[in-house]
């Protein structure tokens, strides 16, 4: 009766809690023991790894530092690659908005504009990239095209998940001890929740295409 009823549904979020509040104080450890700017990849790939396996299993039985300890060691070398080019990409975006001078007003306005939409499919980019990581094994910089192939395939979920992102910039901004204790955490969970499922939709359509080619050639 209480594992059904408000006491069970109370349990379960208070153990959801504990577990975003537990992560991202590895998310932040793990962070700072590489030193931050080796450290930020492998710690997100870790985190996200975790919580794919969570949305994975339906006991939402995870080893959480089992897992996070042993996906930042194997992935420690890929992850800052990946980390690097990501790092890269904003950057270079940049230096051509300051640095690009163009006299012609006309030209520099659609510069502008193109660099406006640059970044904004960056962020939809980012959205994705890490989920994906942890659930497909590809070639590095098949993962950007992939990304945003995938956004754009699914445009309403791509919406949901800017939304959510949106709505969690603005709590953390309205109540900064949240992100303190949730910010990285939480934004990764709902991420998670969100693209996990749409990974599924593509395999079940990829499945759907298989079956039907299969019956046609047989």
């Amino acid at each position: 009766m209480f594992e059904n009823g408000w006491f069970g549904k109370f349990y379960r979020f208070g153990d959801v809690v504990f577990m975003l509040l537990y992560i991202n104080l590895l998310w932040v450890c793990f962070t700072l023991i590489g030193l931050v700017l080796f450290g930020i990849g492998p710690s997100t790939v870790a985190m996200f790894k975790i919580f794919r396996e969570y949305w994975m299993n339906e006991d939402r039985d995870v080893e959480v530092f089992k897992t996070f300890k042993q996906t930042y060691k194997q992935e420690f070398i890929r992850a800052n690659m990946l980390t690097f080019i990501l790092l890269l990409i904003p950057y270079m975006i940049y230096v051509n908005s300051n640095f690009l001078a163009i006299d012609n007003e006309t030209w520099a306005a659609v510069l502008h504009y193109m660099q406006i939409l640059a970044m904004i499919v960056y962020s939809i980019m980012l959205i994705y990239i890490f989920p994906m990581y942890v659930h497909y094994h590809n070639h590095l910089f098949n993962y950007f095209r992939n990304a945003i192939l995938v956004a754009f395939y699914h445009p309403l979920r791509t919406i949901y998940a800017l939304a959510a992102c949106l709505t969690l910039h603005y709590l953390f901004f309205s109540l900064p001890v949240f992100l303190f204790f949730f910010g990285a955490s939480l934004t990764g969970f709902i991420v998670t929740w969100i693209v996990y499922r749409t990974f599924l939709r593509i395999e079940y359509k990829q499945d759907q295409l298989q079956e039907s080619h299969s019956q046609i050639i047989g």
